[in-house]
């Protein structure tokens, strides 16, 4: 008997809708933050509670007008249910006329700098998704478009500032991590005069001798000799439409027992009208498209393929204040989502 789940999401805040900031003479201090509550229902399930939220801490030293020194401290829920206390914490330096460069435990530049799809029913389609994880297809599918190597290694981040040649970045990771190093790059290409404005990103990454490495939940730990990501987003915008595709290919070098390697593509588009934005989302993932055999037991290792279809609409009475529906499918799973979206 297929399932039919039920998200009804109450947001508390909004992404940085609730933000405080003090200013005394060099020193800036801010402070964001934002929450969801809700629960998911099956029709054989009781129901589940399910919230979602982050709080980020910054503080700045203004070295003179272009420069300054920073910190950054973050956490959010998606790291509190890996048993992580730490998204964020990283100390930086940025220039505005140069760039910026971050060290501490963060994500890449790779990450960072890539293009996702319009996530108009807040269901966080762009990192660690809450559909896919509450749904639990039991498949093993990749949801972020993203290249990513995760926020728990060591890593220098070093970015150009935006201009009209594009940004250009660059991440080296080391120690921490469940991998010996890693590196990425990143670009992302703008062009936002007129009435047609674009965005193009591609990113490289590699990772060495990843051991028992563990992206999202919707994946099983790989262990290989490394891992290679390629990933390219755009966006274009006309007016009040936006329109993206979105994609993500990883290899596995001799991975080890279940592989997770494959690819994710996506595409969207969200239109605004008056108060109000519609959406619509396509994301197909497949996995184990090079490595067919388990090395240890022998057996055949067959490849999962998902396909999700998300339509959102959402109505804001104010700036910082919506109501939000989505409805659509996963894999065989159908699926609607009603919440609140509020700040202050």
């Amino acid at each position: 008997m297929k399932k039919i789940f039920l998200i009804a999401p109450i947001f508390l805040t909004c992404a940085n809708a609730f933000a405080l900031d003090y200013t005394i003479d060099d020193w800036k201090f801010e402070l964001d933050a934002d929450g969801m509550i809700g629960f998911l229902e099956t029709r054989n399930d009781k129901p589940i509670f399910i919230d979602d939220w982050d709080v980020k801490t910054s503080v700045f030293y203004r070295l003179n007008q272009t420069q300054r020194l920073g910190a950054v401290y973050s956490i959010d829920a998606a790291c509190v249910d890996d048993d992580e206390y730490v998204h964020d914490a990283f100390v930086l330096f940025e220039d505005r006329t140069i760039g910026r460069a971050e060290f501490g435990l963060t994500y890449s530049v790779a990450q960072k700098m890539g293009l996702g799809l319009p996530d108009v029913g807040y269901l966080r389609l762009n990192n660690k998704s809450i559909l896919h994880d509450k749904l639990d297809l039991n498949r093993v599918l990749i949801t972020d478009t993203t290249a990513t190597t995760g926020h728990d290694a060591l890593r220098l981040n070093l970015a150009t500032r935006a201009t009209d040649y594009g940004q250009y970045g660059i991440s080296v990771a080391g120690p921490g991590g469940d991998f010996d190093f890693a590196i990425d790059t990143a670009a992302k290409f703008k062009q936002s005069l007129g009435k047609v404005k674009t965005a193009l990103s591609v990113a490289l990454s590699y990772m060495d001798k990843p051991d028992d490495y563990t992206e999202s939940s919707f994946t099983p730990p790989v262990t290989a000799d490394w891992r290679g990501q390629f990933a390219l987003g755009a966006n274009l915008q006309y007016n009040s439409w936006i329109f993206g595709v979105s994609s993500r290919l990883i290899y596995d070098e001799n991975p080890i027992a279940k592989t997770n390697d494959g690819m994710v593509l996506g595409t969207g588009a969200s239109y605004d009208f008056l108060q109000s934005s519609i959406s619509l989302n396509y994301m197909f993932s497949d996995t184990n498209l090079w490595t067919h055999h388990d090395k240890i037991t022998g057996e055949d290792l067959d490849g999962d393929y998902t396909h999700t279809v998300i339509a959102s609409f959402r109505y804001k009475y104010t700036e910082n204040t919506a109501v939000f529906m989505s409805g659509g499918i996963a894999d065989t799973t159908p699926f609607f989502s009603v919440g609140i979206k509020s700040g202050f």
